[in-house]
C-alpha cells in the first residue's frame, strides 16, 4: 500500500513539476513577445530626441555653397579704400562662401521628433530635422576685415507607405517589410551675412514645398528593428530639390519603450532672385541621431 502511494505520489510530482515548466516557457514567451517589435497591437510611436554632447558638433558634418550672379572667381580683392565700381558685385559672383570662409567652426545637426502610425501594412509619419553651418564663422579681408555669416535649415516631413512586401520566418522572430512611400517636405531656410557693408547683406528666408518618394525596408528581428529609408524631392520644380537618407536602429527596452540611434544625410538646392540677382544656396548636413521611443 505504502509503495503504491508512493509511486503515486511520485506521478503527480512529475506532472506537477511538468505544468510549472510550460507555464514558465510560456510566461517567458509572453514577456519576450510584449519587449519584441513583432507585436502589432501598439501601432502608435512617439520618437523623441536624446542630446549627448558632441553630437551637434564633433560628429556632425556640414557643407555649403552659396553662388552668386555669374559663377567667377572675382580674383584679388580690392582694398576697402578703394571699392570696385557699384555696378559690379565686389565678389563677383561664385561660390561666396569657399573664398570667405577657411575653417568651419561652428556645425549643428539634431533631430527633432517623430510621430508613426502602422496598422494593417500602412503607416503615416510625420518627422523633422534641424541643422546650421557657418555660424560665427569668420574670415579677414586684408588682415583688416572681419566677416561673418550663418546658414540654417529646418524641415518638416508627412509622408504614407504601404507594405507590399511583408516577409516572415518560419519561427516567427523575423520579419521584413517594404514600404514605398509619398509625401511631402517643408523647408524652412534662413541665410544672413554680416559683411561690414562692403558687399550685399544676405537677409533672406526661403520656404517651400515639394513633393518626395521615397522607400522605407524594415527588418524586424525580437527586440531589434533596423531601418534603411531614402526619399527625393523636388519633382517637376527645376529650382529646388533635395534628398535624404536615413540609417536606423531600435532596441526595445521594454513592451513601452524603445532606444533608437542611427544616421541621417540630407542635401538640399535651392535657386531663387535675389535684390535681381541670381542666388543659388546648396547646403549638405549629416550627424547622428539618438532617440527614445514610446509604443502604445
Amino acid at each position: 500500500m505504502n509503495k503504491a502511494f508512493s509511486i503515486l505520489l511520485c506521478f503527480f510530482l512529475i506532472i506537477n513539476l511538468g505544468l510549472s515548466q510550460a507555464v514558465v516557457k510560456k510566461e517567458k514567451r509572453k514577456q519576450k513577445l510584449e519587449k519584441s517589435f513583432l507585436r502589432e497591437d501598439r501601432p502608435w510611436t512617439i520618437d523623441l530626441p536624446i542630446w549627448i554632447p558632441g553630437f551637434r558638433g564633433d560628429f556632425v558634418y556640414g557643407d555649403v555653397s552659396l553662388e552668386g550672379e555669374d559663377g567667377q572667381n572675382p580674383g584679388i580683392p580690392t582694398h576697402p579704400i578703394e571699392p570696385p565700381p557699384p555696378t559690379e558685385p565686389p565678389w563677383g559672383g561664385g561660390n561666396i562662401f569657399s573664398r570667405l570662409f577657411t575653417s568651419s567652426t561652428y556645425l549643428k545637426f539634431y533631430f527633432v521628433g517623430r510621430v508613426a502610425y502602422e496598422r494593417n501594412n500602412f503607416l503615416v509619419q510625420a518627422d523633422m530635422f534641424s541643422g546650421a553651418v557657418g555660424n560665427d564663422l569668420n574670415f579677414r579681408f586684408n588682415d583688416k576685415l572681419v566677416a561673418q555669416a550663418n546658414v540654417s535649415i529646418s524641415l518638416g516631413r508627412v509622408f504614407m507607405g504601404y507594405s507590399f512586401v511583408r516577409k516572415e520566418s518560419n519561427s516567427k522572430k523575423f520579419r521584413y517589410e517594404l514600404y514605398p512611400y509619398i509625401g511631402v517636405r517643408v523647408h524652412f531656410i534662413s541665410v544672413t551675412s554680416d559683411l561690414d557693408k562692403l558687399v550685399t547683406r544676405l537677409d533672406i528666408h526661403p520656404i517651400w514645398t515639394e513633393p518626395i518618394f521615397g522607400v522605407i525596408n524594415q527588418f524586424t528581428l525580437q527586440r531589434w528593428l533596423f531601418i534603411v529609408q531614402a526619399d527625393y524631392g523636388g519633382y517637376l520644380v527645376d529650382s529646388k530639390g533635395s534628398y535624404m537618407i536615413n540609417l536606423l536602429s531600435y532596441y526595445k527596452m521594454s513592451n513601452v519603450v524603445s532606444l533608437k540611434l542611427g544616421w541621417t544625410d540630407w542635401e538640399i538646392t535651392h535657386k531663387d532672385r535675389f535684390k535681381n540677382n541670381d542666388l543659388s544656396v546648396k547646403v549638405q548636413l549629416s550627424g547622428p541621431t539618438v532617440g527614445v521611443n514610446f509604443h502604445f
